[in-house]
């Protein structure tokens, strides 16, 4: 009589080796499933990513239009010219209204108008009249307003609003200097 103890151990094998492969089974289908969750977040990032991108498109072509649209007026209605002067020498003095090193501390300037930082400008005015316009580079728009003892020639006296501003004046050194002409159409 033959002993049943072979086939025993083949079954016991094939039993393990099956439960084997239903445990590997189980993993590489939890394993595709989290894959196929992970692929899917990533699909609707993206999805949502390039929605908002072509919204930010969307919303930048609109602005560059209603940019367009108020160059084109502005320059419609303008008929501005820039003269370069020149190089100039460029100095600050403030505000303050009462007198000291700076100026007399009255708030007045030579033409009659007050003394505000920002704005005002003086100059030569053989060189720069009275009402001039000007771009000084790196400073901005100012306005000839004032003149000064020692503003003669090619040199420039920013309004700045007190005296420390004035003595830390980044704009101080020689300045590409340019006359705006022009204006707006009545």
């Amino acid at each position: 009589m033959r002993s049943k103890r072979p086939f025993r151990s083949l079954i016991v094998c094939v039993s393990c080796a099956m439960v084997g492969c239903i445990l590997t089974s189980t993993a590489y289908s939890r394993r595709v499933n989290d894959l196929e969750t992970e692929r899917d977040i990533y699909a609707s990032k993206s999805s949502n990513w390039e929605r908002m991108a072509g919204e930010r498109d969307e919303t930048i072509d609109q602005l560059q239009t209603e940019v367009d649209k108020l160059t084109a007026e502005l320059n419609a209605q303008t008929d501005l010219t820039l003269t370069y002067a020149g190089a100039f020498s460029c100095t600050a003095y403030c505000s303050e209204e009462y007198a000291h090193i700076c100026g007399e501390g009255h708030g007045i300037t030579s033409s009659g108008a007050k003394v505000q930082p920002g704005v005002t400008v003086a100059a030569d005015t053989s060189v720069l009249p009275y009402g001039t316009v000007v771009y000084i580079e790196g400073v901005g728009l100012r306005v000839v307003q004032d003149t000064g003892g020692a503003v003669k020639g090619n040199k420039l006296d920013v309004a700045v609003n007190t005296h420390a501003e004035a003595l830390s004046w980044s704009g101080w050194g020689s300045r590409r200097v340019w006359v705006i002409s022009g204006g707006v159409e009545p």
